[in-house]
């Protein structure tokens, strides 16, 4: 049970704190441009609201009425972004590392690039309207700064066109090239309906099982593949395969049929009780996963029921008695087919937005977070929509897109990979040279995308 407050030194380094992530500039710069807006009394109030729901999700006292397990609100969802990126320097004790590695790069690249804001027309405004009006999807306007800022950094002069009441959305930025004016439109794809309503599904199918051998006091480890989609497994699929795998007394079983094939047996926890003697453990947290499990698969999908005695800060687990674990893959060709989302639409929207009476470009933010299998099948669907597309009249010249692979693993807190790919639609000169928008560009890069099978030099963390 949590304390009824925090304690005074809540969001601070603690001088004798051995968890660290070190000194970050660029995410110091970022993070502190938007808390600078926002002003310290407003930041400190929405500060501890994140916290609260974090610490409270962390231990079960949080009501969650869309049961999707989250550790923020949505309501202030800019606020945790600002939360994870503040935490990750200056107080690390709060960190979240699984969804800290999708927002720390980002406010990076904006810190990056501040001495270019002053010369973006509209930029602040933009701004102001993400921390206020806007902090309940902020991936959009996050991205179009981003989007901003990469043809201030490839010397086009930038402005943000403003909207005006009462008349339909226009597009987002005027940019000028070598005396060519564009107008711009970015567009975010979200992950969808699909692969939240599978992370639900899967939490009514383990849950009874896992309640059953919770008296046993038996710990395991289940790892299934699923070859339908979610929503064809019957109710009690996992518990009836459960309940034989107890009867039969065995230390493990297999099984395959028609909805799956997996394997079900007693886990050993002893290396992650031996790692624990030196000292607490992050959880959630990459090091803990792969302790427990013994691998670490990047986007793993882990459903976890333990019994464990938490350190001061719940954040970190000091013993653990008792694991139950289910890891996860759906990879039915329905999975895939609906989890490869297109951005078909997207495009159609952003198409719309654009003016007849100048050259267009259409930029597209994808965060890739599933298995490889689902990228390539994206990548294939994007093709033949891109190949077909149809501006309708509009003067298109040039559609971006950007997929965003963010990780945190067990060697890195977080590392980041991005690809970018383009078509030319007319035969304009292309007005945007850069292919990263978040990745600085002394890093390394290659040709090919992050799913095609070739080792990436992945980003890190400095």
């Amino acid at each position: 049970m949590l304390l009824p407050e925090f304690p005074p030194h809540m969001f601070e380094r603690l001088p004798d704190e051995t968890f660290h992530y070190g000194d970050f500039p660029d995410l110091s710069a970022g993070v502190g441009y938007f808390q600078d807006l926002m002003g310290m009394e407003n930041w400190k109030e929405r500060r501890e609201a994140a916290a609260w729901r974090f610490y409270r999700s962390l231990v079960g006292e949080q009501e969650d009425p869309s049961s999707e397990g989250r550790f923020y609100g949505l309501k202030d969802l800019f606020g945790w972004y600002l939360f994870l990126g503040e935490s990750f320097t200056d107080h690390p004790q709060n960190y979240e590392v699984f969804y800290g590695c999708r927002v720390v790069p980002v406010f990076a690249a904006i810190g990056r690039n501040l001495a270019l804001v002053s010369q973006i027309e509209g930029f602040e405004e933009r701004a102001r309207d993400l921390i206020g009006p806007g902090r309940s999807q902020p991936n959009g306007g996050l991205f179009e700064m981003l989007v901003a800022l990469a043809y201030a950094r490839d010397g086009a002069k930038v402005a943000f066109k403003p909207e005006e009441p009462g008349r339909a959305k226009a597009y987002d930025l005027d940019v000028e090239v070598d005396g060519t004016s564009w107008a711009v439109e970015c567009k975010r794809l979200e992950g969808g309906d699909y692969v939240e309503s599978e992370r639900a599904r899967k939490r009514e199918l383990w849950s009874p099982a896992a309640r059953l051998i919770v008296p046993s006091g038996r710990s395991i480890y289940a790892n299934v593949d699923f070859s339908v989609e979610l929503g064809d497994v019957p109710d009690d699929y996992l518990f009836q395969n459960v309940v034989e795998f107890l009867r039969s007394g065995k230390d493990s079983s297999r099984w395959s049929d028609d909805y799956a094939s997996g394997v079900i047996g007693d886990l050993d926890l002893e290396p992650l009780q031996t790692a624990l003697e030196d000292g607490y453990l992050l959880y959630p947290g990459p090091i803990y996963n792969k302790l427990l499990t013994g691998t670490y698969i990047r986007y793993d999908e882990l459903n976890t029921l333990q019994k464990v005695k938490y350190a001061e800060n719940p954040h970190f687990i000091d013993e653990v008695d008792q694991a139950i674990v289910l890891r996860t893959r759906s990879l039915s060709e329905g999975a895939i087919e609906k989890k490869a989302r297109d951005f078909k639409r997207k495009l159609v929207e952003a198409s719309r937005q654009l003016p007849v009476d100048r050259p267009g470009v259409i930029h597209i933010g994808l965060e890739a977070l599933g298995d490889d299998l689902i990228e390539h099948r994206r990548y294939e669907k994007i093709m033949n929509t891109i190949n077909d597309f149809d501006p309708k009249g509009k003067p298109l010249s040039f559609i971006y897109w950007h997929y965003f692979a963010p990780e945190a693993s067990p060697e890195a807190t977080w590392a980041f990979d991005e690809t970018c790919q383009w078509r030319g639609i007319r035969s304009d000169k292309r007005p945007l040279s850069l292919t990263s928008l978040i990745i600085p560009q002394q890093s390394e890069g290659r040709d090919g995308a992050h799913w095609d099978g070739v080792p990436n030099e992945t980003f890190r963390a400095p």
